[in-house]
């Protein structure tokens, strides 16, 4: 099973690097804007995707100028959103965009764009798709285990820290 896991890993990671090149390299952008700028990237991760954000602050490499997602109102105009959930649907994805939303500010966000999903997201939000669809293995009964969400989160949230080094370098 391990070897179809990490058959089936690498064809995800290889997808990502596909499909969301562009997007990367924009979000990383965004986010660059924030540090730049002397704001926050606030990170925020949503059930089990909090391993991604507990990665980023407790990590061997913690992103420059991230800070935990705010409990109350003090995003500024400066700051970024920096947002990993299972799904777009996920309440705390909407309610943690909303409150962007009324601080005047950008959110990326990290997460599967399931066929079910309802959500969407307008500018100045951006959307990193995973393209995690459900578990990479099949079982004896053929339900599908190995969900590698917070693997592909993870991996996602590296590009965009190597592209918000590689700005940094440039402009600092």
């Amino acid at each position: 099973m391990l070897k179809i896991f990490s058959t089936q890993l690498f064809g995800l990671i290889k997808s990502i690097n596909e499909t969301q090149e562009e997007h990367l390299e924009d979000a990383g952008r965004l986010l660059a804007q924030a540090i730049i700028a002397q704001g926050n990237v606030y990170i925020k991760g949503f059930a089990e995707m909090e391993a991604i954000e507990l990665a980023a602050f407790t990590g061997y490499e913690s992103m420059p100028g991230a800070a935990p997602f705010p409990k109350e109102g003090t995003l500024s105009g400066q700051d970024r959103c920096l947002l990993f959930a299972p799904s777009l649907n996920h309440k705390g994805v909407q309610a943690a965009l909303k409150a962007c939303e009324q601080a005047g500010i950008a959110a990326v966000v990290v997460s599967s764009r399931h066929a079910s999903s309802t959500a969407s997201l307008a500018p100045p939000h951006l959307f990193l798709d995973t393209g995690v669809k459900g578990g990479l293995v099949p079982d004896e009964t053929g339900k599908r285990i190995g969900h590698p969400g917070v693997i592909a989160g993870l991996y996602v949230y590296h590009g965009l820290k190597f592209v918000i080094h590689d700005i940094l370098e440039e402009y600092c």
